[in-house]
This record gives structure tokens, C-alpha cells and sequence, in this order.
């Protein structure tokens, strides 16, 4: 169950340009919250502007020392007042919200695909799977060597993962896609995990179901209210009967099934 909270910043760490890594001190979250979920916080500090909260992909957790953690770019005016905030600090968060992950007892070998902060959600996801003993690869990119996410998270994870960049400045060169295109024709994979923007996103799925490899993926989408009441978040999805039914991402998402999101182009 979601609940309105007060969590302190531990540490905040700038990762790379314009990205940022703030852990907070909250035991409830850590010990309720699943992959996949967000939290939806307060940015500002005093006034009524910006009037709304931010949601943001719960990047990991820490049970033991009852810590949550997330990664964000800046981007706005909202978290160009985040990466000013300093620990010590109060949070004022509503957490967890939002349809997390599904963990497949049956799949045995799973693909993870991120596009730039769409490895924000990825990350938490991972470590649960190699707790269950999966086999898990990540295939993870950028525009540049420079903006990929997580590598240092992922070279402690130990599972095998490979990047690709737009200017070749790392890894494959290309989108992502063509490096999970390449992955997908050399190997089998049981299911897939997605997450970045909708274009990547449109193509990961049809990659995907044309082969037949079942998986989930989150979308990014910008929310207002965070709890399902003001539709500010609905996007398009296919109904059970092929029809286009439009769902709350904060609130039936951010995670659907590769068969349920519908890209308009």
C-alpha cells in the first residue's frame, strides 16, 4: 500500500552529465517496494511552484539498511532543484506506486534492454533475478559513451551485458535495437524486459513478438497526480478483444505485457 512519507537523503552522487544517483533513508519503502514501481516526490522545498510531484523509477533498494535509491537526469526546472538538494535533507514522497514487474518462475534466460534512463527501472529488477538464479544479459544504450547508465552498478551485478552508443564511441555502434536485433539472431532467450523511449520501445516490441519471446516493459510517460485520479497519464493499449483502450500508466502501469502497448507512430 502506497503512503504519503518523510524519507531523509543518505547520499547524492552526480554519475555522469546531468545525472544524478540520491539514496534516502526510508524502511517502509525498501521493505514494501517491488521492481518496476516509482515513487512520486515533493521537489519543492517551499512556495506552491512547481506545484507538481515528480515520479521517478525506484533504481535499488536496500532492505537491510532501509534505504531507497534513484537515478534522474536533469532535465527541468524540478530536478534542477532536486540536484541542489543535499543530505540531510527531507523528502516528501508517496511510494511505492504502480504495477511492477512480473518475475517468471518459468523463464530461465532473460534479455534486459535499456535505452539512456531507461535503465532507471532495470537495475532494481536485475538484482532480483540473479537472486532467483536466472541467466540474465543487459544490453544497455546512449547517444554517447558518456551518457551510458550503470556500469559500474552492473560490473558488481556480475551478469554479462554489452552497450552500444549513436556515435560509436562505445560498444556497437548504432541504436540499441540493432545491437538487440544482432542478440536476439544469435541467441534464445525466454523473456524480455524493456524500458526507454517510445520509439525504442515500439521497435523492441515488434522485434520481440515477431519472434515469438514473450516480456514486459515500462513506460515513461509524465504524470500529475501519481494515484490514478486525474487521467493525466492515460496512453493507448490493445484490449482484450484488439480494440485500443486507453490505461493509466501511473496506476495499470508502468509496467504492461509486450501484447498490451499499442504505438500510434
Amino acid at each position: 500500500m502506497s503512503m504519503l512519507r518523510k524519507a531523509q537523503i543518505i547520499e547524492h552522487e552526480k554519475k555522469g552529465p546531468g545525472i544524478y544517483r540520491m539514496d534516502f533513508f526510508s524502511p517502509e519503502i525498501s521493505q514494501k517496494a517491488l521492481p518496476g514501481q516509482f515513487i512520486h516526490l515533493k521537489v519543492r522545498e517551499e512556495g506552491y511552484h512547481p506545484l507538481l510531484r515528480r515520479p521517478f523509477s525506484i533504481y535499488d533498494v536496500d532492505k537491510v539498511r532501509g534505504q531507497v535509491s534513484i537515478l534522474y537526469r536533469v532535465v527541468g526546472l524540478g530536478t534542477h532543484i532536486m540536484a541542489q538538494r543535499l543530505p540531510g535533507a527531507l523528502l516528501e514522497i508517496i511510494a511505492p506506486l504502480g504495477r511492477p514487474f512480473t518475475l517468471s518462475k518459468e523463464a530461465e534466460r532473460v534479455l534486459l534492454v535499456a535505452g539512456g534512463m531507461g535503465f532507471a527501472p532495470l537495475h532494481f529488477l536485475i538484482k532480483e533475478l540473479v537472486k532467483g538464479n536466472k541467466v540474465v544479459e543487459v544490453i544497455t544504450g546512449a547517444r554517447t559513451g558518456e551518457e551510458l547508465m550503470g556500469e559500474d552498478d552492473l560490473d558488481r551485478s556480475g551478469v554479462k551485458y554489452s552497450v552500444a552508443t549513436q556515435d560509436g564511441s562505445r560498444g556497437f555502434q548504432g541504436r540499441v535495437t540493432g545491437l538487440l536485433e544482432k542478440k536476439l539472431d544469435e541467441g534464445n532467450y525466454d523473456f524480455l524486459y524493456s524500458c526507454g523511449p517510445y520509439p525504442m520501445l515500439e521497435k523492441v516490441v515488434s522485434l520481440a513478438l515477431t519472434r515469438g519471446l514473450k516480456g514486459e516493459v515500462s513506460l515513461e510517460e509524465v504524470m500529475a497526480c501519481g494515484v490514478g485520479a486525474c487521467l493525466g497519464c492515460a496512453a493507448p493499449t490493445r484490449g482484450d478483444k484488439g480494440n485500443i483502450a486507453y490505461k493509466k500508466v501511473c496506476q495499470h502501469g508502468p509496467v504492461f505485457s509486450l501484447e498490451e502497448v499499442f504505438f500510434d507512430g
